[in-house]
Parts: structure tokens; sequence; C-alpha cells
């Protein structure tokens, strides 16, 4: 049996073999314990979980999920100076999906230096939020450290 399970770390969703009795999350490293993890789906096919895990993701992007309030903790900052509106800010899931698919065009997987000059001169900073905002929608996924692909 497989479900999905949200990561109490990182809060990302992540595909698991239930009959084990922990998991690491891919994304944060966290050692995840199954007999306390709620399971969001269950499935008795392997090859059913990944789209499993891109609805839960999905789901937890758009706040569908009643997840719980602390989810994210506020934290006390000092005052910033005021920011432009970054790339990665401004783009929709379609806009998103579209990158994602030109990057991936002709290509097994593509890199942040692949993110980097479709989008002209940006700094690391919106590389790196628009490559996170992409993972959070479950627009790609990472099979191999550097490397995306569509989802």
């Amino acid at each position: 049996m497989f479900g999905v399970v949200v990561c109490p770390k990182c809060h990302r969703a992540r595909g698991a073999d239930l009959s084990n009795q922990t998991t690491r999350c891919a994304h944060c490293s966290h050692v995840i314990d199954l007999s306390k993890a709620r399971v969001y789906a269950r499935t008795d096919s392997k090859d059913k979980l990944p789209e499993a895990v891109r609805r839960m993701t999905e789901k937890l992007a758009a706040n569908i999920e009643d997840y719980p309030a602390e989810r994210k903790r506020p934290v006390a900052r000092a005052p910033q100076k005021e920011k432009q509106p970054r790339k990665a800010d401004s783009m929709n899931m379609e806009e998103l999906r579209t990158l994602a698919t030109e990057l991936n065009r002709g290509k097994d997987h593509f890199d942040v230096e692949d993110v980097r000059s479709s989008l002209g001169t940006v700094s690391d900073e919106d590389v790196n939020r628009l490559i996170d905002k992409m993972l959070d929608r479950g627009v790609i996924f990472q099979p191999q450290a550097g490397w995306f692909r569509v989802v």
C-alpha cells in the first residue's frame, strides 16, 4: 500500500510506501514517522502515486487542504526597503507550465542555468524562487539534485 503524506518540517507532499515505519523527505531530508503522519491519499499501485502527489501539491499550493494554521510560523524580521516585484511572484500556473515545457523541450531534463538563460538578466534569488514555485505547484519535479523535469 502506498500513500501521500506531507512533511511536517517543509510542508511538501511526497509519496511513501506505507508498509515502512518511516520515510525521508526528498526536499529537506526530515525523517517522517508514518505511524503518526496523516495519509492524504492511498493507492495499491505505485504507478498511480505520482499523480496523487501532484494533486496534493496543487491542493497545498492553492490552500484547498485544511492543513493546520500553524503550518507557517511568522518570523520577526527587521524592516526592509521596498522591493521590486519578482518575476516568480507575477507568474500564474499557466505561465509556469509554459515556461517549464519550453525549458524541457527536446531534452531529458533542464537545470538552473537553463532557467537563468531563459529569463535573461535576473538574480540567483529570482531563479531559485521561480524553481521553488514550480516545485511547490507541482509543475516540475527533481529526479536528481540540480536536474528538473516537467510533471
